[in-house]
C-alpha cells in the first residue's frame, strides 16, 4: 500500500510540475513579441520525500550585453538628432546650385552689377540689381529668423527631455523598490526586473547612462559623466528654458545637484543621447551657422559701403545698398556681430517702392553728397559699378568662429557655408548609420539570449503534454490497482 501511495504522491507532483512549466512555456509564447519581455524559466526542486516542484521562476538577462545596448542607443538618439538638424539647415541655407539659395543669390547679385556696368544707363538694369540685393537680403532674414527658430525649438525639446528623464527616475523607483522588496523572498519579480530594463533603455536614448548593481539587486543609475542620476532615489534633473533666446547667446544647462551635465561648461559632462545633441544643436551648429549668415551680411554691407570723396576724407565710411537695420554705421571688422543677419536691409534709398533712386548703385551718394561717385551724373559712369565688381572679387577677412575660410571673397564664403553643412550633415549621417547599426546588432544579440523563440518553446510544451500525459497514465493505473485492491479485501 505504501508502495502505491508513493507512486501516486510521485505522479500528482509530476501532473503539477508539468502543469506549471506548460504555463510558463505558454506565458513566453504570448509575450515573444513584446522586445521588452524576457523569457522564463522553471527551475524544479526535489521534495523531501520524493516527488519534484516547482521552486522558482528565472529569467534570462546579460548585462553586459544591456549596458552596451544602452550605449549604443544614447550614441544613437544623439547621432540622429545631430542628422536631423544638419539635413534642415541644408534646406535652410539652401543648395548652391539652388535659385534661392542664398549662395546662389549672392552670385546672382554680382551677375546683375556685371549687366549694369556693361550698360550702366539702363533703369531696368540699375533697378534689376536693387531686387537681386532685395532677394538676398530677404533670403539672408530668411534663413538667420530659421535657424533662430531651430534654436529656440532646440531649447523647448531640452526642456521636454528634461521632463521625460525626471519621469523615467520616478518610474525607476517605483520598480527597483519592488525588486529590493522582493529579492530574497518567493516573490516573483520578473516583471518588475521587465520594466527596470525598459525603463533604463528609455532613459538612455535622452542620456547617457551607467548602472551599478547592488546588494539587494539594488540599481544606481549615474550620468556617462559620473553625475548620480538614481541611487536609492531619483535626483531632480532641473532645466529653466531660455527666454528670449538672442542670436549668439548661450542656453541654460541642464543641473543634477548643482552639477551642469548638459550645455556651457561642465567637469562631468554626458557627452551622449538626444538632450545633448539638443544642447550642441543650440549651443553650437545652431551659433556656427548664425555665425556664417552674419559674416555674409557682414561682407555684403563692407562692400558696398561708400567712402568720402573729397580731397581729405574726414567722415567714417557711409552704409550703401546694404544696411545694418537702416543704420549708417558699417560693422566693426574682426568683431562679431551678432544677429546682423537678421537685421540687414537693403536701402530705401535704391528702393523704387519706396521712393528711391536705384542709380545711387551706380553713382554713390547713399551717405549724402560728400560720398558721390559720378558727381557730373555721367550716363555711361562705370568707375563705382567696377570697384563694386573688384570688391566682390577680393579676398576679405572673415571671422574664424564661422568655420569656413578667414581670407575669401564674399561668394566663395557663402558657398564655402552651404558646403560646410553638407560635410556635416554627412559626418552626421555616417555616425547615425553606425550608431543605428550597432545598436541593431547589440539589440539582436540580447535578444537571441533574453528573448522567446517560438519554435524551441513549441517544442518544450509538447514534452510537457507527453510528460503530463504519463503522470495522467500512472494515476489512472494506480486507481486501477486500488480498486482491484480493495475489491479484494471486500
Amino acid at each position: 500500500m505504501s508502495t502505491l501511495t508513493t507512486a501516486l504522491h510521485y505522479a500528482v507532483s509530476g501532473l503539477s510540475v508539468s502543469s506549471a512549466q506548460s504555463a510558463l512555456a505558454s506565458r513566453n509564447v504570448a509575450f515573444a513579441q513584446d522586445p521588452g519581455y524576457s523569457r522564463r524559466t522553471a527551475q524544479l526542486i526535489t521534495l523531501p520525500g520524493g516527488g519534484a516542484a516547482v521552486g522558482m521562476w528565472t529569467r534570462s538577462a546579460d548585462k553586459l550585453l544591456l549596458d552596451k545596448l544602452l550605449a549604443a542607443t544614447s550614441l544613437a538618439a544623439g547621432a540622429q538628432v545631430a542628422s536631423s538638424a544638419f539635413l534642415q539647415l541644408s534646406a535652410i541655407v539652401g543648395d548652391p546650385e539652388a535659385d534661392s539659395s542664398v549662395g546662389a543669390l549672392v552670385g546672382k547679385l554680382q551677375a546683375s552689377l556685371a549687366g549694369l556696368e556693361a550698360n550702366p544707363s539702363s533703369m531696368a538694369l540699375a533697378s534689376g540689381a536693387v531686387q537681386s540685393a532685395q532677394d538676398l537680403a530677404v533670403a539672408i532674414n530668411g534663413a538667420s529668423a530659421a535657424v533662430q527658430s531651430m534654436r529656440e525649438q532646440a531649447d523647448h525639446d531640452m526642456s521636454d527631455s528634461v521632463g521625460r528623464i525626471n519621469n523615467l527616475l520616478s518610474q525607476f523607483k517605483v520598480a527597483n523598490d519592488a525588486v529590493i522588496r522582493g529579492t530574497g523572498t518567493a516573490d516573483e519579480l520578473s516583471d518588475n526586473l521587465d520594466e527596470r530594463d525598459r525603463i533604463l533603455k528609455l532613459l538612455a536614448e535622452e542620456t547617457g547612462i551607467r548602472t551599478v548593481t547592488r546588494s539587494n539587486n539594488d540599481i544606481a543609475i549615474y550620468t556617462e559623466g559620473g553625475v548620480t542620476l538614481f541611487e536609492g532615489i531619483p535626483r531632480k534633473v532641473e532645466f529653466t528654458p531660455t527666454q528670449p533666446m538672442t542670436a549668439g547667446a548661450l542656453g541654460n544647462s541642464v543641473m543634477v545637484d548643482g552639477v551642469a551635465i548638459v550645455g556651457g561648461p561642465s567637469p562631468m559632462p554626458a557627452r551622449h543621447g538626444r538632450l545633448a545633441g539638443l544642447a550642441v544643436l543650440r549651443d553650437s551648429v545652431g551659433i556656427t551657422v548664425q555665425t556664417q549668415l552674419d559674416e555674409i551680411a557682414r561682407g555684403l554691407i563692407e562692400i558696398f559701403s561708400e567712402q568720402e570723396q573729397t580731397a581729405a576724407p574726414s567722415l567714417p565710411d557711409a552704409a550703401g545698398l546694404f544696411t545694418d537695420g537702416n543704420s549708417a554705421a558699417i560693422p566693426a571688422a574682426g568683431l562679431q556681430s551678432l544677429g546682423l543677419a537678421g537685421r540687414i536691409r537693403v536701402n530705401p534709398l535704391a528702393l523704387p517702392s519706396a521712393g528711391g533712386n536705384p542709380f545711387l548703385l551706380r553713382d554713390g551718394g547713399f551717405g549724402g553728397a560728400t560720398f558721390v561717385y559720378n558727381p557730373t551724373g555721367a550716363a555711361s559712369f562705370q568707375g563705382r559699378l567696377a570697384e563694386l565688381q573688384g570688391a566682390f572679387d577680393s579676398p576679405r577677412a572673415f571671422l574664424q568662429q564661422a568655420q569656413i575660410g578667414t581670407s575669401l571673397d564674399i561668394k566663395s564664403f557663402s558657398f564655402g557655408s552651404a558646403g560646410w553643412i553638407e560635410a556635416q550633415r554627412q559626418g552626421a549621417e555616417t555616425t547615425m548609420q553606425s550608431a543605428a547599426a550597432m545598436r541593431l546588432r547589440t539589440s539582436e544579440s540580447l535578444l537571441r539570449i533574453t528573448g522567446v523563440n517560438i519554435d524551441e518553446e513549441m517544442a518544450s510544451i509538447l514534452d510537457l503534454e507527453r510528460s503530463y500525459q504519463a503522470s495522467a497514465k500512472v494515476l489512472t493505473t494506480i486507481d486501477q490497482m486500488l480498486a482491484s485492491l480493495m475489491a479484494a479485501i471486500g
